[in-house]
């Protein structure tokens, strides 16, 4: 399997690791103005960028999506509160105030306008990517979020909120200037490499094929509110990642805390969460090979090595992905056959990718004449463990058929979306009033 990643050197975690309950180490305020940056170059924006996002992905992100989908269960503290849904505008705060906007979408606009200011137009291009994927993120959490007045340090302290369909049309303007920048010469002698291009060490086509990947995820988002997206949709599926590429982080994972990967920071420092629920029974009755590689027997408070290790990866999407994304859209399209083939492929990719080997495949292949949207959204719901994307696809789906826990405080129900964190409550008179988490994100109709 070809895997496209590049070590994170020590020197820069330590600069750059996040905080579970603390407000970031290394972010000190919300108000900070970009332009003291003195000059900065790109090249030492990028590596900061792309290592923050993979941190607030298979952090913050991934632990509230896998509580809320039963990929994990709660046991102590936040965590147990979490997983029966009681969130606070504080519990998101740090996610919001030092992770998203204080931190990463910040540095990367930093990067984009010093990038086309230089002429380093590829630059420019990957900040693009980066910012889409981040504010994509950001928008499906929470719905309309800022930014056209984000990121403008003091001389905007209260942003407006864009309406998410707002959000989504600049989404897919990002990537298409990205995908013009990148596919011809930009002049410059300064292009992202090894070292600071921590994702595809300098392989423009990989960026490319991310570019493009996002974008067929992105109009997937929106076919409960305009199925016409479904051929757009389809459209950038030949132009996506090919077998056995994928945008991900690796970690060093060293004994330093500073090098280690999200999940198991937070796995051996805190030990709130198990890995059990609805996704453990699942795998488990089925004899899925997934089981053993997802889980650690001894311990259910820790995941297995593939997730769960101090140099695991953070994958913001893969080639498995875009296969299952490929047989929803060929699904909702009526070409039965072409997404039996996609689904079958998906999950070979994911179980290649995972176990090592495709053996199982034979136990859930699908054909024309059996395939259901269930097969493809309860595999898929599999494949991407632990990955925020699973609550949007159950957002969008209603897959996999899920029961609130005993105790939940949403009158049983599960969430729709996030509070809107306490720092905007406070200090942003532009910010939406919290109501409660069954408020609907625009893509999410009834």
């Amino acid at each position: 399997m070809i895997r496209y990643s590049r070590y994170i050197l020590p020197a820069l975690l330590m600069l750059l690791c996040f905080s579970a309950c603390k407000k970031s180490y290394f972010y000190t305020g919300i108000n900070d103005d970009p332009s003291q940056l003195k000059n900065p170059a790109p090249s030492a924006i990028l590596p900061g960028a792309i290592l923050k996002s993979a941190y607030i992905w298979g952090g913050d992100a991934s632990r509230f999506a896998s509580l809320f989908m039963q990929q994990s269960t709660g046991i102590a503290n936040q965590a147990y509160n979490h997983s029966l849904y009681t969130v606070t505008p504080d519990d998101v705060d740090n996610m919001w105030y030092a992770g998203f906007y204080g931190a990463i979408m910040n540095d990367i606009k930093a990067m984009i306008d010093t990038a086309t200011d230089q002429q380093q137009l590829h630059y420019a291009a990957v900040g693009k990517i980066l910012m889409a994927s981040n504010l994509g993120e950001v928008t499906d959490l929470w719905g309309d979020v800022p930014y056209t007045q984000a990121f403008q340090g003091l001389a905007n302290t209260q942003p407006k909120y864009d309406p998410q369909q707002q959000v989504y049309d600049t989404l897919q303007k990002l990537l298409d200037e990205a995908i013009a920048s990148l596919t011809v010469d930009d002049g410059s002698p300064f292009q992202p490499g090894t070292q600071d291009d921590l994702m595809f060490g300098g392989n423009l086509d990989l960026w490319v094929r991310f570019a493009h990947a996002l974008k067929a995820k992105f109009y997937l988002h929106l076919v409960k509110v305009s199925p016409a997206t479904v051929q757009p949709a389809l459209n950038e599926i030949p132009q996506g990642f090919k077998d056995g590429q994928g945008a991900f982080v690796k970690f060093v994972g060293t004994t330093a805390t500073t090098t280690q990967a999200p999940w198991y920071q937070f796995n051996t420092q805190r030990g709130d969460i198990a890995f059990n629920g609805y996704l453990n029974d699942l795998l488990y009755k089925a004899k899925d090979p997934r089981y053993a590689v997802y889980y650690d027997p001894s311990d259910s408070t820790l995941l297995g090595d593939l997730y769960g290790a101090s140099n695991a990866s953070v994958y913001f999407m893969s080639y498995d992905e875009l296969k299952f994304i490929e047989a929803e859209l060929q699904f909702r399209n009526n070409n039965k056959t072409a997404a039996a083939a996609a689904y079958n492929e998906a999950v070979r990719a994911n179980l290649s990718r995972t176990v090592g080997t495709d053996a199982y495949l034979q136990e859930v292949s699908r054909t024309a004449a059996n395939i259901t949207l269930n097969d493809i959204m309860t595999q898929k719901y599999i494949a991407l463990f632990l990955s925020p994307e699973i609550w949007t696809d159950w957002r969008r789906t209603a897959i996999p058929v899920l029961k609130a826990p005993q105790g939940n405080t949403l009158g049983g129900q599960l969430p729709r979306s996030l509070l809107y964190p306490s720092s905007e409550q406070r200090y942003n008179t532009n910010a939406p009033k919290n109501t409660t988490m069954l408020r609907r994100v625009w893509w999410d109709v009834q």
